[in-house]
């Protein structure tokens, strides 16, 4: 059996991450994940066509992927790197994983500090307990803040970023976001906290808003989100709500489909792309945590100025949140089944101001009866 000199055997997972920095550092072909995770993807690409449609986790975590890359290195490379591969899938079940898990590793370990670790209290189901705010350019903020991740006191960047990964990429396989991982720490995010009672800061939900002047980051203009296999769910009845938000030319009025929307903006500093909502805790304290940053990040972006943000949304929580009200405060766009499973992902706008009207009138009672009277909605292939 084939062992890399790099690395000493046996080894423990943090062990073999050691070994990988160090690699990584004194490597002139291979310099991180990336670089590995596109030479395999462009070669199974070509070895099955028939998946690429799909996300990440649906082309590695394929039976036949999986076995196609321990039968097969990759020329290009050397047998260290087929060796990686075939290591990250005993462990993590796929390279991308392996990459997730190295970023959370790599991220604790330089992120040591004298601070106190977090005490584990239950955190309280109460809203008046919670404080949010919207920080701009989080890369310039000092403060110190503790996640439900790790015990260990984080910059805001950092607490972001592992909150991202432990959420969006590991527990949700979203392995696109390791290609642009840098986005949880710089730029503009939503994030709603706790305080306690020795005064740390914990984060229970942060988001990343995406200005106008930043759009060439926004996922509603990136090719994978704008093909032809996604179903068009909008409806041209609809078009006065987005007219009446003062974001759009009148001319708006006249269009028959969703295509040119982005082409009729009046005031681009109203419209915002919001990404990466995250809620932390168990499964129960979630449910509370979505309904309160929802609430929260309605209210920030009002007072911010925003009148409409364009979502993409996984959540049938929050799509039968927004149908229970008799306002029109969401607008669907379209959606698609990637995977070819049971959820669908939906492109949409947040009307913010009707939305933060409505939701500054519910309680978290009134919004789990909602919840409840409109449990039937995913039944529906598309929601407006």
């Amino acid at each position: 059996m084939y062992n890399p000199t790099w690395v000493d055997q046996p080894s423990t997972i943090e062990q073999l991450f050691e070994s990988l920095e160090e690699k990584f550092n004194n490597n002139t072909t291979i310099t991180g994940f990336k670089q590995l995770v596109e030479i395999r993807k462009q070669d199974l690409t070509k070895c099955f066509p028939n998946l690429v449609n799909g996300n990440l986790a649906h082309l590695f975590e394929h039976p036949q992927v999986i076995e196609h890359i321990q039968q097969n290195s990759l020329y290009e490379l050397t047998e260290d790197w087929h060796w990686l591969e075939k290591k990250a899938i005993k462990h993590f079940g796929n390279i991308l994983a392996c990459w997730a898990h190295y970023e959370k590793f790599s991220l604790l370990k330089d992120s040591q500090n004298s601070f106190p670790l977090l005490q584990r209290n239950n955190l309280p189901i109460d809203e008046y307990q919670y404080q949010s705010e919207i920080v701009d350019r989080i890369e310039l903020d000092s403060r110190v803040f503790y996640t439900l991740h790790c015990p260990q006191a984080l910059s805001l960047v950092n607490a972001i970023k592992l909150i991202n990964i432990d959420l969006f990429i590991i527990e949700k396989k979203w392995y696109e976001m390791l290609f642009l991982i840098e986005l949880s720490q710089q730029g503009s995010h939503f994030l709603l906290y706790h305080t306690n009672k020795i005064g740390q800061r914990i984060i229970v939900s942060s988001a990343l808003i995406q200005h106008w002047h930043e759009r060439s980051n926004w996922l509603s203009f990136d090719p994978f989100f704008c093909d032809n296999r996604w179903q068009t769910c909008f409806s041209t009845k609809l078009t006065p709500y987005l007219y009446n938000t003062g974001v759009f030319y009148k001319k708006i009025l006249e269009v028959k489909n969703d295509l040119t929307f982005f082409h009729l903006i009046k005031d681009k500093e109203s419209i915002c792309e919001v990404l990466r909502l995250t809620t932390s805790g168990s499964t129960n304290f979630r449910f509370f945590i979505l309904f309160l940053c929802q609430k929260n990040i309605m209210q920030e972006l009002y007072t911010y100025g925003k009148k409409l943000a364009c979502t993409i949304i996984e959540q049938p929580l929050m799509l039968n949140l927004y149908k229970s009200f008799e306002d029109v405060c969401y607008i669907n766009k379209s959606s698609l089944n990637i995977n070819n499973n049971k959820s669908a992902t939906y492109k949409g706008f947040w009307l913010i101001t009707t939305l933060h009207n409505n939701l500054q009138e519910c309680d978290y009672k009134e919004y789990k009866n909602l919840i409840k009277r409109k449990n039937s909605w995913c039944q529906n292939d598309c929601f407006s």
